[in-house]
Formats: structure tokens, sequence, C-alpha cells
């Protein structure tokens, strides 16, 4: 199994348009310091320069008061979260700290690998507890679910790896929600974990071309053991789909770690839409029948 390096090839490119819009950001913090009003937030901004591959030090972060519109929804908002980190990619004084500056943009496999002058190869884990919030752990789940007893065919074939994960397009970086499908007497689905963030995606073969096999999550430390058991299927309830959510739903930094953002399924009522149903009478007169 290798670790996808994140969005198909496309992790670089995320990070590079990450600083780009921090960039932009920043001359937008600028602008409104210097024109205030309106309503703002505070978040935690770069203090100083901060080069890649460095650890973040408590003198090199601050925070700053900016538009609820312009800042990022998933900005840290205390500097003692981010102090620790490892950043992968150099950011100027004003750039927004957010958590995709600290998600490698290049993993190669569960191993980086290191030839020698003399041609030996070694290798090394790769390592991402850097990236875990303090409270919480990284944990395996696999890409597809556990098959209930009694499903039929039908049921099945929307149970896949393909299907259960969002057709693969789980990367590294998103957030997910997990729906799940109570197997008891009577067969019913709800949400269940919310607003998970992903780390790695495990993938079969080649990290370019393989299908998704596991996501490496970050989840609460007392919530593990249930995500644990209910992945295997030891009770009546197991994964269904995996869903993708928003960033602008996602949760947020605090001083005791990560909040995930749990949002109600409540909301409008499904439209009434009159319509008339299509049966072969309709298609035979419709055609001369």
């Amino acid at each position: 199994m290798a670790i996808q390096p994140s969005k198909p090839n496309n992790r670089v490119f995320l990070i590079l348009g990450v600083v780009l819009a921090a960039l932009a950001f920043g001359g937008v913090l600028f602008a409104v310091r210097q024109a205030g009003g309106g309503a703002t937030t505070s978040i935690v901004v770069a203090k100083t320069g901060i080069t890649a591959g460095s650890t973040i030090t408590s003198d090199e972060l601050t925070t700053a008061a900016v538009p609820q519109s312009a800042a990022p929804a998933d900005a840290f908002t205390d500097p003692s979260t981010a102090v620790g980190k490892t950043i992968d990619a150099t950011v100027s004084p004003n750039t927004p700290i957010v958590p995709a500056l600290f998600q490698s943009a290049s993993i190669p496999g569960p191993a980086t690998s290191t030839t020698t002058s003399n041609g030996t190869t070694t290798t090394a884990p790769v390592s991402i507890e850097a990236q875990l919030t303090k409270g919480f752990v990284a944990m395996a789940i696999p890409a597809s679910a556990v098959l209930p007893q009694g499903f039929t065919g039908a049921q099945q074939q929307n149970v896949t790896a393909e299907q259960v994960s969002a057709g693969y397009y789980i990367q590294a970086g998103d957030h997910i929600d997990l729906l799940v499908v109570d197997t008891g007497s009577t067969l019913g689905t709800r949400y269940a974990f919310q607003d998970v963030p992903v780390l790695r995606v495990g993938v079969s073969g080649s990290a370019a071309t393989g299908a998704a096999t596991v996501y490496i999550v970050e989840v609460a430390r007392s919530q593990s053991a249930l995500l644990a058991a209910l992945v295997t299927g030891q009770g009546h309830e197991t994964v269904l789909k995996y869903v993708l959510r928003p960033q602008s739903e996602w949760g947020k930094f605090t001083p005791t770690g990560y909040t995930p953002n749990y949002e109600s399924d409540a909301g409008a009522a499904f439209p009434q839409v009159p319509a008339t149903t299509v049966t072969t009478s309709t298609l035979d007169n419709l055609f001369g029948h």
C-alpha cells in the first residue's frame, strides 16, 4: 500500500494556492488596518516571515482582527495551537495560519527512501504527529464498508469502496462526515461522526494511479474506540457512506484543541412537485401504437 500524495498530484498546487491566497489576504489585511470598521474576527497570522520546513515558535505568530467575510474558515484562532508544528511552505508576514500549511506537499509512500553514495538504500517512516491536535489521534479507517448480512445485490453494489468513498474524491486535507446504516429489524440511515479531518489517503499499488483503500483520519482520543467499533461492524450500525463537507462548515482550532462542527440535517421539506407518471400506455399513445 502506498500513501497518496493527496489531491491527485495536486498538493503542490494546493499549497501554492494557499500561499498565493495568503499573500492576497495580507494585502486585504493591510487595507483593513488602514481603513478600519466592519464586523471582524480574530485569527492567527504570521508575525514574521517563516521558512518552509521550520518548526513554528510563538515569536513568529500573532493575532489580527480581520473582516469575518475575508477570514479563512479553518484559520487558527489561538497561536498556541500552531506552535511546534512544522510548516510546509514559506510564508510572509500577515499570512493567515491554516491547516493546509502543515500538510506535506509530497508523500511518496508509507516510508521515504534515501540512497547513499555506495548504493545502499535506507527507508524512514513518514511522520504525521506534527499535524495532530492535542487530545486527538490518527487512525486508519477502510475506504469500503463492512457488508451487513442480508443486503440485496442492489444494496451491495452501493457499498463498494468507490461508492462509499465519494468516487475516490476524498483526499488529504478534506473533512468528511460518516453516514451509518442501522442493520437492526428496520433499516435506517443517519449521520454519526461529522467533520473528521483526513490526514492521508492510502492507496493500493502506485500512489499516482492506485485506488483508495484506507483513510488516515484525525479523531478525538475519547471517540477513537467508538469509531473503530463502528467501522468494523461490531454493533447493529455500520458505515454506509463517507460524504465530503464544505470548507465553510469546518470546525475551529481553539486553545483546547480542534472542535468539530456538527451540523443538523434538519432543513427545508423535500418539495412536492406535481409530476405525471410515464407508463407504457403513455409511450404507446404518444408514438401512435
